[in-house]
């Protein structure tokens, strides 16, 4: 089994590298049963990312917002939204995505272009996805120029880059011009997406300590109860669930990717009971620490 491992720093942004200097963009071919739980996990980037369905369903989630893509549509994540996808349909959902820094529509940085078009749409704390489907005219255009640009990319054509910045112009050119609403002048970041953004810096960062729902509640300087609705209402989740699954994902990536002993891994992520995490791994995995370190080291090679 191939784990897809989303890193994250401290404050949950996500630390892979997308493209490079100067060709900030990187497009990915991803399928569901490689991320742990069926899920890409809560996190954010710098960058936007613009999400394509190939097959099966995915329901993705930012903070108090959840949309359903079939196959065939499309949805664009703003730069510093945090979000989530898991896998809700029955065939094993396959995505292509491009993960891309803003700044390379302009041209050259804070261009005309950036400044005007750009920059409003990533001050917009308020505009975290869109969804784009096919029953749309203009939306159906964004989806085949993303598309054409993705197979283009797939196929290693040496005008890859051409083709990937011309289709990502085109596309932003397609929603600001059909959505002018969502061009802000503002840089405001709401309160409860900002205490959010600092529990989960607390538990990413204390995850292997003994920690209760009062520590993290704490971290934000707000009371327990207010901890309990702020994540069962923006991650539909409690502190306590939201803990454990990290744990596990931790685990997870300890066992395949280090030579510890189980117990030390268990642990090394939080777990004072070897016997309640092995209960607790076999759950979410469907197989022992033991056997899914065999099988996935098994995978890799």
């Amino acid at each position: 089994m191939q784990i897809y491992k989303i890193e994250t720093d401290e404050n949950g942004r996500e630390l892979t590298t997308h493209g490079a200097s100067d060709f900030p963009c990187s497009s990915y071919d991803e399928v569901f049963s490689a991320f742990y739980g069926g899920e890409v996990p809560w996190h954010w980037h710098d960058e936007v990312e613009i999400v394509l369905v190939v097959r099966g369903r995915t329901k993705v989630e930012c903070i108090g917002k959840s949309e359903t893509l079939e196959a065939g549509e499309m949805i664009f994540v703003n730069a510093g939204a945090l979000h989530k996808l898991t896998d809700v349909g029955e065939e094993d959902c396959r995505i292509l995505n491009a993960v891309f820094n803003p700044q390379m529509l302009g041209g050259m940085n804070f261009s005309r272009i950036y400044k005007k078009h750009v920059l409003p749409v990533l001050k917009n704390k308020q505009l975290l996805s869109v969804k784009f489907s096919n029953q749309v005219i203009w939306q159906q255009a964004a989806i085949n120029e993303l598309k054409q640009a993705f197979q283009v990319w797939q196929d290693e054509r040496e005008d890859y880059e051409f083709v990937m910045t011309m289709a990502l112009m085109k596309f932003w050119h397609l929603l600001v011009e059909n959505k002018p609403d969502i061009l802000s002048d503002t840089h405001v970041s709401s309160t409860n997406e900002k205490r959010l953004h600092t529990l989960l810096n607390y538990i990413h960062e204390h995850h292997s300590d003994s920690i209760s729902i009062a520590d993290i509640s704490h971290a934000a300087n707000i009371s327990e109860s207010e901890c309990y609705r702020l994540f069962r209402n923006a991650l539909k989740s409690t502190p306590n669930n939201y803990l454990l699954n990290y744990r596990l994902r931790m685990a997870a990536h300890l066992l395949v990717e280090s030579d510890k002993p189980i117990t030390k891994v268990a642990y090394d992520t939080g777990f004072n009971c070897p016997a309640y995490f092995a209960k607790k791994f076999k759950l979410a995995f469907e197989k022992t620490p033991k056997t899914f370190r065999q099988e996935s080291r098994l995978d890799t090679h």
